[in-house]
């Protein structure tokens, strides 16, 4: 039977994972946590008086500035925090909710994209608006198998976190996630709703560990398959809690 095999979040969009061994889901919720927080890059739209959903191209990104994979990257849910280490120098660590702190990670940022910044860096958060490349409250689920035939076709072993999941399974057939679309499914004992398959952008070329473009990701998807969409979303359907080692099954 299918497994889950990970779970992971992305507190600021374009940053490191944090990796978990099991979550609490609420219904038509993201997984908490993941992409709330932002890195506004020069003025954008995002109105911290009402804040909402902004399009992508407006924060620093992995699509844009993929030296952001270089940051080693450690969040700390009890204490707010989270700390970037780059080459090895000693961590810099800001809260998330004290503005008077970030300055610090903008250094880095600075050093680290150069020109690409197009103006002041502010780091941004809209409470109960997740900021993922969609505006709906949905989880991405990626096939572990799907990737491994895809690491096949491009001679290449490809890391499933160049995806930036939130869940990854294993015991599917390749691209059989995409059979699940409209149907659903149980992840341990929670009812979830396969939504749609995943578009990939030129963020999956980037190289999770050394930051660096080294396979056309979309273009091999598109040669091999005739599609660009690896993993879909969910919806929860319920509140409860899953972990690393829950089967996944039809519901």
């Amino acid at each position: 039977m299918p497994q889950l095999t990970a779970i992971t979040r992305f507190p600021i969009k374009g940053l490191g994972p944090d990796s978990l061994d099991r979550i609490a889901l609420s219904a038509n919720k993201t997984l908490p946590m993941d992409r709330a927080w932002a890195i506004e890059n020069g003025p954008s739209p995002f109105d911290e008086r009402a804040p909402g959903h902004v399009k992508k191209k407006h924060f620093l990104m992995l699509a844009g500035q993929a030296e952001l994979a270089k940051l080693n990257c450690r969040y700390s849910d009890k204490e707010g925090t989270f700390s970037v280490t780059l080459d090895g120098a000693i961590p810099v660590t800001i809260r998330l909710e004290a503005p008077d702190t970030h300055p610090a990670l903008f250094d880095v940022l600075r050093v680290l994209v150069g020109d690409a910044v197009r103006g002041p860096l502010r780091l941004v958060h809209a409470p109960g608006q997740a900021m993922t490349d969609i505006p709906q409250p949905q989880i991405s689920l990626i096939n572990a198998a799907s990737v491994r035939a895809l690491s096949e076709k491009t001679a290449q072993t490809l890391d499933p976190l160049r995806f930036r999941g939130n869940l990854l399974i294993d015991g599917l057939a390749p691209w059989e996630e995409f059979d699940l679309v409209g149907h659903e499914i149980r992840i341990g004992g929670i009812a979830c709703r396969v939504e749609s398959r995943i578009r990939r952008c030129v963020a999956t070329s980037v190289d999770p560990q050394r930051g660096e473009i080294d396979t056309d990701v979309p273009a091999a998807l598109f040669e091999h398959y005739g599609h660009m969409d690896c993993g879909v979303y969910l919806s929860a359907l319920e509140d409860g809690e899953i972990a690393l080692g829950d089967p996944v099954s039809l519901a």
